[in-house]
């Protein structure tokens, strides 16, 4: 039988340090230690094991659900346990070319309720998602989750946390707000590449994209929701009925989480991006507030030369706005540098993106023509066939990477045979 046991829970202040077997043929997907931490700016000491077991439950489930296996820990929040019911469903209902079987074995079923002190927390990045919804619950006095779970085993020196984290708490002072700030490894602990290589084919997903993400930033948050009495955590939406997809963060996975007395709202939506761009411009030009909006999400600053920060820029250009006043350092060609960009790039553009981003774009730009600011983009962008663009340029690159096309795939077909032979 293939299980996975959680052996200790050791807190010390701030953290929390999870350690785990594992039996049967699972450790391929876990890294060999064996273990995940969450360390927050709060004391987490008299919080009960039964709350800080969530985070570990709700990173490991998924992969559970699978493979067929077993988790089985000694205690476990009440209305988490039941809440699993529904998100399994509502996974199973995503992915329905694998059945989701497995089991949650707790030794301890424990109820905790309290009556809710605040409103709101808000899982703030600080990129347009975020802080669109930051303005929808403004009034709530949200708390701001802001987290980083890529260190390994231990908590190392990051750039790009350093500056979430410094633009989460000059956010929170503009607002009067208080942030909650926590770092882990649940991005490192599993070992994605190895769940991907078994099972990305019949999920037709990745794992940290379908299964992992969603549980593991909302999760990571519950015990401070807990312990500050907190009625709802807020996760800001990636996606939008315009163009659905399965996606770990979704509303029908999401709004099931229930931990002790709160809950998990799954917020805008209902909106597109390009809606989300004009609540963002719309609120801070009325009141003449400034911010930064933090696009890439792996680097310490918008870099905006890549996909998403060209097309937030653009989003913001077809409003009618500057992008320079939303934390984007603006080339001073911009038409020329969207063309030299689209030119290397669109080939690498899914359907998706070009029908739910880049001809919203488009088509903004033709409504608002006469409050653009950078005329020479309306001279061609408004017209760009991306369709037609994108055949252009993959025939184009394969006819001139073709041999190196072909030995990237005998030699990946190669390793993949001695792999399996060794």
């Amino acid at each position: 039988m293939k299980k996975i046991i959680l052996n200790k829970i050791v807190v010390n202040q701030n953290r929390v340090d999870y350690f785990f077997t594992i039996e049967g043929n699972l450790q391929k997907y876990f890294n060999r230690k064996n273990h995940m931490f969450l360390e927050y700016n709060y004391d987490i000491s008299e919080i009960p094991n039964a709350i800080l077991t969530i985070p570990f439950v709700a990173n490991v489930m998924p992969l559970m659900w699978i493979t067929d296996s077993t988790l089985i820990v000694d205690h476990l929040d009440k209305s988490f346990y039941v809440c699993l019911i529904d998100v399994k469903d509502a996974y199973q209902k995503m992915f329905p070319n694998i059945a989701l079987k497995g089991q949650l074995i707790v030794d301890k079923i424990e109820e905790h309720i309290y009556t809710p002190v605040r409103e709101a927390a808000s899982l703030f990045s600080g990129g347009l998602d975020a802080v669109t919804t930051f303005i929808r619950i403004k009034d709530k006095k949200p708390l701001l989750i802001t987290e980083y779970g890529w260190h390994g085993d231990e908590i190392q020196e990051s750039e790009v946390w350093n500056a979430d984290k410094e633009n989460a708490i000059s956010f929170a002072e503009q607002y009067g707000l208080e942030n909650i700030l926590i770092q882990s490894n649940y991005g490192t602990f599993i070992h994605a590449q190895a769940i991907d290589y078994d099972y990305h084919k019949r999920l037709g997903d990745s794992w940290w994209h379908g299964l992992h993400h969603g549980l593991a930033i909302i999760s990571a948050g519950i015990p401070i929701a807990f312990k500050l009495k907190i009625e709802c955590i807020y996760i800001a939406s990636s996606n939008s009925p315009l163009f659905q997809v399965a996606c770990a963060s979704d509303p029908t996975v999401d709004n099931q989480i229930r931990y002790a007395s709160g809950k998990v709202n799954h917020d805008g939506y209902e909106l597109t991006r390009q809606d989300k761009v004009k609540v963002l411009v719309d609120y801070y030009y009325a009141a003449k507030e400034p911010v930064q909006i933090r696009v890439c999400f792996k680097n310490k600053e918008n870099c905006c030369s890549c996909e998403k920060c060209l097309r937030t820029i653009l989003s913001i250009v077809a409003e009618g706005k500057d992008p320079n006043d939303f934390g984007f350092n603006v080339p001073d060609n911009l038409s020329v540098h969207v063309k030299s960009f689209l030119e290397k790039e669109v080939k690498y553009f899914t359907h998706t993106i070009i029908t739910i981003y880049w001809k919203i774009i488009q088509n903004t730009m033709r409504e608002n023509k006469n409050r653009i600011e950078h005329k020479d983009l309306l001279d061609w962008f408004m017209d760009y066939d991306f369709a037609t663009e994108r055949k252009k340029a993959l025939l184009r690159y394969r006819l001139t990477q073709f041999v190196p096309i072909i030995n990237r795939r005998i030699s990946t077909k190669i390793n993949r045979i001695f792999a399996k032979t060794n």
